[in-house]
């Protein structure tokens, strides 16, 4: 076992580091918080610039500097103070933001399914979203600029994992996101809350993306005016969470069940 300092004061260069990531100001690096993230990020194959762990951690320590990290052990207490979980789990991290992929990737064959996420602002709901696409068998996430940001900790967590996992393709605008997908072939469809298809009805054949807005449902002029598909609904129910419709026209277009045959 390696003996370490351990940390004590939020002057010290590398809490203040992780501070402020954890404050957004630092652009490029992601935080990672608790094992099962960490460990998410090193599967991916993501660039680690340091970790903190509780001094009663010793072990986890030592297993994360045999794969790579930097590890710098810290008072119990600073963790707390440090953590944005209701129980800290003794150990929190900074990687590198995995690169930003592209419509022109290999594996988007001729019958990929990306999911396209203009204007959701919750980082909760968008990781909850790439967790669906992923399930679902999409191949990509695309996002359109001005929602929540992918590697918000929060949306991070609450995508256990599948945006460190599942290609992104950022977009600076819905119009740009159109076009391109359009250049590549995608035929685009959008989750309405009335007035579409069934989701049986539906030709999800061949290249597909699929558009979801803000959790009002509002979407950009660009992906409006794409043909809508919508989940039939009984009672007096008017609409669905973004995170539910989505998953259900996810699961709908059956690539999980292609893959999995």
């Amino acid at each position: 076992m390696t003996r370490r300092e351990v940390l004590r004061s939020t002057s010290n260069p590398a809490v203040a580091l992780v501070r402020s990531a954890l404050a957004g100001r630092e652009k490029g690096l992601v935080v990672l918080e608790g094992d099962r993230l960490i460990d998410d990020a090193l599967r991916a194959g993501c660039e680690f610039e340091l970790a903190l762990v509780a001094e009663g951690r010793s072990e986890r320590a030592d297993e994360l500097e045999q794969r790579g990290v930097e590890v710098r052990l810290a008072a119990d207490s600073l963790i707390e103070r440090l953590s944005a979980l209701a129980s800290t789990q003794g150990a929190i991290a900074l990687a590198r933001a995995p690169r930003s992929a592209s419509l022109s990737a290999p594996h988007l064959g001729p019958e990929a399914l990306v999911l396209v996420v203009a204007g959701v602002s919750d980082p909760g709901n968008l990781g909850a979203l790439a967790r669906s696409a992923e399930a679902a068998g999409a191949e990509a996430l695309c996002v359109v600029q001005g929602g929540a940001s992918p590697w918000n900790s929060k949306a991070l967590r609450g995508s256990m994992g599948s945006l460190l996992r599942l290609p992104i393709v950022p977009f600076a605008s819905a119009e740009a996101a159109a076009r391109e997908l359009g250049e590549h072939g995608f035929r685009q469809v959008r989750a309405a809350t009335r007035g579409g298809r069934t989701p049986s009805e539906f030709d999800w054949t061949g290249r597909v993306a699929l558009w979801v807005g803000s959790e009002t449902g509002d979407l950009p002029e660009a992906g409006a005016r794409f043909e809508g598909v919508t989940i039939p609904m009984r009672g007096a129910v008017e609409s669905l969470n973004v995170t539910v419709a989505a998953s259900l026209l996810l699961f709908a277009a059956g690539r999980a069940e292609a893959r999995g045959s």
